[in-house]
């Protein structure tokens, strides 16, 4: 830090004087400044005090002196000096005796009166079902900042908790939100929810590595409104307000909310199989025109509220006997494939995955990931009764992208 003059310097000392205030008050997370956690001190040596020991100049240090001594004056500090150096001829020891007066000073806040008034503030606009609320205001009760935001910075949490609220409410229905839209409505700023994708991603308890887009789309949030593009026979039709459109070769794209269900075709759909990747997809809707009884649906990554309404009404509409889903072999996939086997489970399927055991889909592009992520990925699968995909993780710790697979169509 660039310190301009003795003045400068002195402020920075004040500072360091409060953090090591601050440590303690932290310490026991219990926010509360008693005599004792704030009775620190500092002595004057080069690396408690360094910007002091930087002031060359004689002007300089008498400036810092000067300052020093509008601390003392307050009663913010008590000041010591060397006497075998003359009268204030050489700094001793600094110690603090009131922080208020210190900050007053400085034009600046107490850390745990921040902290306080940030867990306060996210308190009071916290709803249930956001799994890191309470982490957050652990870390703030000590000092720390979670995902990367101090508690001076709680209104980028505070911000993402508005924003999750809305478009809950807002996508209840079964509709996407515009992103940018309801950014300007909440903040006046069209652009202010896509600064705020990390946060988001943490309150949610996305992993760190989640895409902007994915993590936008569980909140139902979309930059631009994505079809639902469907691959199947060409007599199988769907359900549009009062009209059956027939599938065309090799798909159709429709709106999501406008979806009402499929209308049975002359071969039954047995089969529904749905796809995470875009490239996945068009190979497979190229390469399926024969395939008389398998509806294939592009999921988009991680799908939105509207997606998922659409596909449960699809399913609903008809009696298919395996619900599959292919997506990739890493944790981010396997989230996919439990958003969407929670979301069927209300049309009384289940959810089968294909394709995602590594040790049936051996490649040169395989990767090798830490044993966490390995371990995070197999828990989904058991969770979910996805054994076989558990027990392959556990076998061959490998991760793999979708589209170094070629397409094969599923098996009977």
């Amino acid at each position: 830090m660039m310190l301009r003059s003795g003045a400068d310097a002195c402020d920075e000392s004040m500072r360091r004087l409060i953090k090591k205030a601050a440590r303690a008050v932290f310490a026991d997370g219990e926010l509360e400044p008693s005599v004792e956690k704030i009775s620190v001190s500092l002595p004057a040596t080069n690396s408690s005090l360094r910007e002091y020991y930087r002031l060359e100049r004689f002007a300089d240090r008498e400036e810092y002196h000067a300052r020093l001594q509008i601390y003392s004056n307050a009663k913010a500090i008590k000041v010591d000096w060397d006497v075998g150096a003359g009268e204030r001829g050489q700094l001793s020891r600094v110690t603090l005796l009131d922080p208020k007066a210190v900050v007053s000073i400085l034009g600046e806040e107490l850390p745990w009166e921040v902290a306080s008034r940030a867990i306060a503030r996210i308190g009071a606009v916290a709803k249930e079902g956001l799994p890191n609320v309470d982490h957050i205001i652990d870390a703030w009760r000590l000092g720390k900042a979670p995902a990367g935001v101090p508690a001076e910075r709680a209104n980028q949490l505070v911000d993402s908790m508005r924003v999750i609220d809305a478009a809950q409410k807002l996508s209840e229905g079964g509709q996407d939100v515009l992103l940018r839209k309801l950014s300007a409505r909440l903040f006046g700023d069209s652009k202010r929810i896509e600064a705020l994708s990390r946060q988001f991603a943490f309150l949610l308890g996305e992993p760190a590595e989640t895409e902007e887009d994915d993590v936008f789309a569980r909140l139902g949030l979309v930059k631009h409104p994505q079809p639902m593009l469907l691959s199947g026979p060409p007599d199988c039709r769907i359900q549009i307000e009062g009209v059956a459109i027939p599938l065309a070769y090799p798909y159709l794209g429709f709106r999501p909310d406008s979806i009402k269900g499929l209308v049975a075709s002359n071969d039954p759909i047995r089969r529904v199989l749905t796809i995470e990747n875009l490239a996945s997809f068009n190979e497979a809707a190229d390469l399926a025109e024969n395939a008389r009884d398998l509806l294939i649906v592009y999921l988009a990554g991680n799908p939105t509220p509207s997606f998922l309404a659409a596909y449960n009404r699809i399913l609903s509409s008809m009696e298919p006997t395996e619900i599959l889903h292919w997506g990739d072999i890493d944790v981010g996939g396997f989230r996919i494939a439990a958003r969407l086997a929670d979301s069927i489970r209300s049309t009384g399927h289940s959810l089968k995955l294909w394709r995602m055991n590594p040790l049936e889909v051996a490649s040169e592009q395989q990767k090798t990931v830490p044993e966490k992520k390995i371990e995070e990925a197999s828990t989904i699968c058991e969770k979910y009764g996805w054994n076989k995909e558990a027990e392959g993780l556990r076998s061959n710790p490998v991760f793999q992208e979708q589209e170094f697979l070629d397409w094969a169509p599923p098996n009977d």
